[in-house]
């Protein structure tokens, strides 16, 4: 589902950065002439994507981590009781 202009509601491609004021090229053309210093939302959603990926990763990692180090942990004891024997 796509944002969509504030002013002719059509689908919006960019806008003004770390606001939710979004524009069609048209509107922003119009209503700002230099449409260099907006923000590309399809950027924007990128950026986004990637901080969400990096999130849902992160978790995966601490688990890995975990699972390491319970695995050395067990590998200590065995290596132990085989000592005490």
């Amino acid at each position: 589902m796509g944002k969509k202009c504030m002013i002719c509601g059509e689908e919006a491609k960019l806008k003004i950065k770390d606001t939710s004021d979004y524009y069609c090229e048209e509107c922003a053309v119009d209503s700002f002439g230099d449409i260099s210093v907006l923000v590309s939302v399809e950027e924007d959603a990128k950026k986004l994507k990637a901080i969400v990926e990096d999130k849902c990763e992160a978790p995966q990692k601490d688990d890995e981590e975990l699972h390491t180090k319970d695995s050395f942990e067990e590998e200590e004891e065995k290596e132990d009781e085989f000592l005490e024997e």
